[in-house]
This record gives structure tokens, C-alpha cells and sequence, in this order.
């Protein structure tokens, strides 16, 4: 561990969004770290810093979390965003091997998000069937057969969204209710039914989010706002009583 000085410090200037500084840190901490829990932070930082770069210098970016997303593969938003910054310079293989390397490991709507828009252009139709040769990767995962059930939709593929989503009507969580929404008024144009299913997610069981120290957050965050500890966010259902992120 850092250690509680190098943990402030830490806190301190990720909370300032000094990237630099806080890597720079990480360096000299080095020696008292073990090798695994070195490159795992290394990545974490990395991957904040291309983040807070992704829209003023999208080649830095793409330099840090490629370097971020060898130190840790399986990190979810190392492996989106560089599977983006790949695709939009024409690198669509490595893009897809980049994602696919950390869906298999963490299966996971942002990386499904990622995959889905990863060729420009392609018919709905392609991309469905290249989102269920995702979803094979993960069999009997609730993301994959969400992920086939949205694409289904684009496609105008409704029973197949349907079959997708079947196995989850018995205790739908609120992103299975939205999506159901959705496909009665795509396939029937039944509103009412429609309502029934937004009426139903307001008081669904919640989804997965990115939770840490009881704090929850829409987005992943490198460092708890709460103890400062870095890579403390988990993608898991928050507990009852945990704070919301407040909304900005």
C-alpha cells in the first residue's frame, strides 16, 4: 500500500485532476509497492488521465490508455475507451480484440456500448450479429443478453429482443423494464403496455453501478471520494443507504 502520507497526497491531487503528479508519486512509491499492485494503479491513473484528455488531445489519450490497457486488459474503461480511440483511427481489429479481451473478463454495458459502435456505417442488421458473437464470448450473462436484445431492437428484430429478454421478466432489474418499455412501443405501438413496464422500473430491482466505500457513481471514478483509496470503484449492485453521486 501507499501508505497514509502517500495515500493525502494522492487523494489530494487526483482530487485536483494532477494526473501527472499523481503518477509521478506512483513512481516514486514504486519500490514499496509489489509488481501486480504497481501496474494496477499505473493503469488506473493512466486511464484517468486519458479520460480528462479525450476531448482537447485525443492522441495523448490514446497513447496513455493503450499504455493503461497493457498494464490491466480486464480495466473496463481503459478498454472502452482505447477500443474507441483504435476504431476511430481505423484500427478495428485491435480495437475488437481490446474489448473482446476485457468483455470476456468483465462483461459490461460500457464495453458493449464500445463493441456496438466500433464500425461506423454498418447496417443494424451486421452489427446484430456481430453482438451475438459477443454474447456467445459470456453465455447466460445478463449483459450480453441485454446487449443482443438493443441491437435486436435497431434491427427491428423483435423476437429475438423478445427471446433475449425472457429469461429476466420473472425479476426484471430497471434496465430489463426500460428495454421491454421500449419494444412494445417499437413492435405493437402499445403505449400502455409501455407505461406499465417505466411504471414497473421505478420499482425494479436496481442494476449493477460503480460503487466504492458506499458511494455511488454513473461513471467510474480512478479514486474513492471518500476514503481516497485509488482503484476503489466495483461494478456491483449498490447496498441499501449508499450515497448517490449528486448529479452536476
Amino acid at each position: 500500500a501507499l501508505g497514509w502520507a502517500g495515500t493525502a497526497v494522492l487523494e489530494a491531487r487526483s482530487r485536483d485532476g494532477d494526473w501527472a503528479g499523481a503518477l509521478d508519486l506512483l513512481e516514486q512509491q514504486r519500490p514499496r509497492l509489489d509488481k501486480a499492485t504497481y501496474r494496477r494503479h499505473r493503469a488506473v491513473l493512466l486511464t484517468a488521465r486519458a479520460l480528462a484528455l479525450e476531448d482537447s488531445d485525443r492522441g495523448a489519450a490514446k497513447d496513455f490508455v493503450l499504455e493503461a490497457n497493457k498494464h490491466a486488459p480486464d480495466l473496463v474503461p481503459a478498454a472502452a475507451l482505447a477500443g474507441r480511440l483504435l476504431a476511430e483511427g481505423g484500427y478495428w481489429r485491435k480495437a475488437n480484440r481490446v474489448i473482446d479481451s476485457a468483455w470476456r473478463a468483465n462483461p459490461h454495458p460500457e464495453l458493449a456500448q464500445a463493441y456496438a459502435e466500433l464500425r461506423s456505417g454498418e447496417s443494424a442488421r451486421d452489427k446484430l450479429k456481430r453482438i451475438e458473437a459477443g454474447a456467445r464470448r459470456v453465455p447466460g450473462h445478463i449483459e450480453g443478453a441485454l446487449a443482443v436484445a438493443r441491437a435486436a431492437l435497431d434491427a427491428q428484430e423483435f423476437a429475438k429482443a423478445r427471446s433475449e429478454l425472457a429469461p429476466y421478466l420473472e425479476r426484471p432489474t430497471r434496465r430489463v423494464c426500460v428495454l421491454m418499455a421500449k419494444l412494445e412501443r417499437a413492435e405493437r405501438n402499445d403505449e400502455g403496455r409501455a407505461r406499465e413496464w417505466m411504471a414497473r422500473a421505478l420499482s425494479a430491482p436496481p442494476d449493477p453501478q460503480w460503487t466504492a466505500d458506499g458511494y455511488v457513481s454513473d461513471r467510474w471514478l480512478p479514486v474513492s471520494p471518500v476514503s481516497g483509496r485509488i482503484d476503489a470503484f466495483e461494478w456491483r449492485v449498490p447496498l441499501t443507504g449508499a450515497i448517490a453521486a449528486p448529479i452536476i
